[in-house]
């Protein structure tokens, strides 16, 4: 079995993003839904068991605990999906993950907080075997998997982070039932066995940092900076905004920038080289005397850095003294496996001409995310300057994700803080499923003596986890 797990760099000692496989023989499986075309709702129930061990708990740490399911048809039309199951609190007052007194877990979610996903159990019966019972319903438009028309086969994994994954496969050597585009069954499973499956997760952060000179940015760089370096090597990959490389030789010394600090404290062996600084030499911009403040860490390789500036800038935020814009670099997070990931900072201010600006940094965003990355994975993080429970900003949000198809990660986790201006989107592609497992911003990690924050922003740090699933 192909297989590759990526250790997290956040907790600084190896763990494993999924322990053992555990195969379970399935019982039954059925995709229900209602005629093309008519109003219903589809319906996915499971049932497995066999004997197994249980290892993993996703109700625990309440920020980044929880699980993956994901399920695959196979057939005339073959599709897949992978749901979210975080751990927090529900509307009723319950978490949706809880223990059941050391014989394993449930999830409940039953008013749809965090997607279709009604039910998921695991626990072990009086025969010691480990039973597995899942319950998804919703509409056509939030359940993917389909009847496959006729179907052969199917596939049910569910993952707990730091934890075994637990798999049942249904067919070919079973009893098949298809009712065209209205119903797939598949009963009395004669094997068990776990999908050819390559997996892992990292820890992403997305930090303005407040890198301008001394006297002139919203912190207190000359003393933060040093703090900063060495926080960062907790996470597997760090996408930076508003951190400038002090150039040499150094035309306005003793005024100086910062980004060689975080540099010479950071131990991610792959790293984006600083862009040059225009110090008022560029023509097309003789305003801007920073570059674009973008840089990227990471534990993982990547290619040349593309940066792109935004087409146009304002003076109301001092948006014309440097050249923001967006990066891109092509990670490699296993073998053969890549994923686009952009780091961007948007034009800021609150005047009729910022909103026009930024308008356009969306639409020069969005074509080339469409042109560059084209049915590939995306990550983008970074400083959006959109207030997105407001207009125009929220407006113009949505148009950037209705264009590329990218996904809020704070709207798909139901983050309690939606309006952010710093923000991770995401999207998998056919290949590539990635999931985010938890949003959180580091306050209680970026702060000095004092309880003093280390930046004018606060970091933002999301778990990812990812897969690549086939038979």
């Amino acid at each position: 079995m192909r297989r590759f797990v990526v250790a997290s760099a956040a907790l600084l000692v190896p763990i494993l993003a999924f322990g053992a496989d555990q195969s379970l023989l399935g019982k039954s499986l059925a995709v229900k839904s209602p005629p093309a075309g008519e109003p219903g709702y589809r319906k996915i129930v499971v049932k497995a068991d066999a004997p197994a061990t249980l290892s993993g708990d996703p109700t625990t740490p309440a920020n980044s605990a929880g699980a993956i399911l994901h399920v695959v048809v196979d057939g005339g039309t073959p599709s897949s999906q992978s749901f979210t199951l975080p751990q927090g609190i529900a509307r009723t007052g319950k978490p949706f993950w809880r223990s059941l007194d050391g014989k394993g877990f449930d999830y409940v979610d039953r008013y749809g907080e965090h997607g279709p996903v009604q039910r998921v159990q695991l626990r072990r019966a009086a025969s010691s075997n480990a039973r597995l019972a899942v319950k998804i319903r919703g509409a056509a438009n939030t359940i993917d998997v389909a009847p496959p028309n006729p179907g052969t086969a199917g596939d049910v994994t569910l993952a707990f982070a730091a934890g075994d994954r637990y798999c049942a496969r249904f067919g070919p050597d079973a009893s098949v039932r298809n009712d065209g585009d209205r119903s797939f069954k598949v009963n009395r499973v004669l094997s068990a066995g776990c999908p050819d499956l390559v997996e892992g997760e990292f820890l992403a952060l997305s930090y303005n940092v407040a890198g301008l000179p001394q006297g002139i940015s919203g912190s207190d760089p000359e003393i933060n900076t040093p703090i900063i370096a060495p926080l960062l090597n907790g996470y597997d990959v760090v996408v930076m905004q508003e951190t400038w490389k002090t150039p040499d030789p150094n035309p306005f010394a003793p005024t100086r920038v910062y980004h060689e600090i975080l540099e010479a404290g950071s131990t991610h062996p792959f790293k984006t080289l600083s862009a040059t600084q225009p110090l008022g030499m560029n023509p097309s911009r003789p305003s801007a005397l920073l570059a674009d403040g973008l840089n990227t860490f990471s534990r993982f390789p990547f290619g040349d850095v593309t940066r792109v500036p935004w087409p146009t800038c304002t003076n109301s935020a001092a948006d014309c003294l440097a050249f923001k814009g967006f990066s891109m670099v092509r990670m490699t997070i296993a073998p053969g496996v890549t994923v686009d990931v952009y780091d961007l900072h948007m034009e800021a201010g609150g005047d009729p001409e910022d909103d026009v600006a930024r308008d356009l940094d969306v639409t020069t965003l969005s074509n080339f995310i469409q042109a560059s990355s084209a049915d590939r994975p995306v990550l983008v993080g970074g400083d959006f300057n959109l207030h997105t429970n407001s207009e125009p900003d929220s407006s113009q949000f949505q148009r950037l994700l209705a264009e590329t198809g990218l996904n809020d990660v704070c709207a798909t986790l139901a983050c309690p803080e939606p309006g952010r201006i710093d923000k991770w989107l995401f999207r998998s592609s056919g290949q590539v499923t990635i999931t985010p497992l938890s949003w959180h911003f580091e306050t209680d990690v970026f702060v000095r003596d004092g309880n003093v924050p280390l930046s004018d922003h606060e970091a933002l740090a999301v778990r990812f986890g990812w897969a690549v699933m086939g038979f």
